[in-house]
């Protein structure tokens, strides 16, 4: 039942032993998250190598109701060697009966007051469109161009539609799509690539591998996130409800120069992440992933950034095609920081990915 006149609500801080919060957090996220599984409060809230995350939250006073919450997972991010303590603001809900009554303005700023006492540098924001004002409210700035970035793998399913638009028949799409196909195939095998490739679900004997990497990625002059082994296996593989797949290359040592992390849905291969030695093996680690994905019957390759222009570039040099996407990317920086965004965000080749930012 809607509610008329004035509503007091009391904003604090959720309690990780405290059983009516946990109680009330997994009823807010079934009654307005409805894509939440199980499983996911231990390993997002509690087991995140970056630390426990921050979760606020929106008390009716006259009834001691808990009917809102916002959270901030934490998430390390590097330049030119530093290490940067961020959190990625998720989860914010509120029940139906109480949007119009103010908690989401209370809820917020109480997460970032929390986020700042906690001596974090920064937070950053990818909200949907019902909240993007209420982040941009209270002081997020925009980072960056949102992208949906696509490789076609078979073209049968893209043609119809543009036949039927035509009014020309379906039926040309089978000839068609199979001389388009061919020419697919072709521009890749004539694309230069290098290095061996696997596949597989852990990272085994390769952790000292991962961690490599990392310690050749974290010194980059790019600004990026935390990719350790710890945080691989945290969020991809040990994710409770998706079944990732890391894709791997190695150069002729057999040493790990780049990697990614993919799912696929209905013929659909999403990438979630993705990371490399250096801009020598950008191109060979997609032209190689796309070659072990033709077999299977796949019919696109799709993935979603958050992305410098210089990136958004090399992609497309790398075969990929691009349309806008809705979302929208923010930060919002501890006032007693040093961060100079403007120096961040021309730091080359970055990008965020989806995998990073969708949990």
């Amino acid at each position: 039942m809607l509610r008329g006149g004035d509503v007091n609500f009391k904003i604090v801080l959720a309690d990780k032993d405290n059983a009516e919060h946990r109680r009330a957090i997994q009823r807010l996220w079934d009654n307005n998250l409805h894509y939440i599984s199980a499983g996911r409060f231990e390993w997002l809230y509690f087991n995140n190598p970056a630390g426990e995350t921050i979760t606020c939250l929106a008390m009716e006073e006259e009834k001691g109701e808990i009917i809102g919450m916002a959270s901030a997972m934490r998430r390390n991010f590097y330049l030119q060697g530093q290490c940067y303590t961020a959190c990625v603001a998720i989860d914010f809900a509120i029940d139906k009966d109480f949007r119009v009554f103010g908690p989401a303005l209370q809820l917020q700023r109480a997460l970032v007051e929390q986020a700042w006492q906690q001596g974090v540098d920064f937070l950053m924001g990818f909200p949907n469109l019902a909240s993007q004002g209420i982040l941009k409210r209270i002081g997020y700035k925009s980072i960056g161009e949102s992208i949906r970035f696509t490789q076609l793998i078979r073209t049968h399913s893209k043609l119809i539609p543009r036949l039927n638009d035509r009014h020309m028949p379906a039926w040309l799409a089978g000839p068609m799509s199979a001389v388009l196909d061919v020419g697919l195939s072709m521009l890749n095998l004539l694309s230069r690539s290098r290095g061996s490739t696997s596949i597989g679900s852990s990272l085994d004997d390769m952790r000292d591998e991962w961690q490599q990497l990392w310690q050749s990625n974290r010194e980059s002059r790019v600004f990026q996130g935390k990719h350790d082994a710890d945080y691989i296996e945290w969020r991809y593989i040990n994710c409770p409800y998706q079944d990732y797949k890391l894709f791997c290359l190695h150069d002729g040592q057999q040493k790990l120069v780049a990697f990614l992390v993919f799912s696929i849905r209905e013929q659909v291969v999403l990438i979630d992440d993705f990371r490399y030695l250096d801009k020598a093996w950008l191109s060979s680690l997609f032209h190689r992933f796309w070659k072990a994905m033709r077999p299977g019957g796949n019919v696109a390759i799709n993935m979603g950034l958050l992305v410098s222009k210089e990136m958004k570039d090399r992609l497309v040099c790398c075969g990929f095609t691009t349309r806008p996407s809705k979302r929208w990317g923010g930060v919002l920086s501890n006032p007693n920081g040093e961060i100079r965004w403007e120096q961040v965000l021309s730091s080359g080749e970055w990008y965020i990915t989806d995998g990073e930012i969708d949990l």
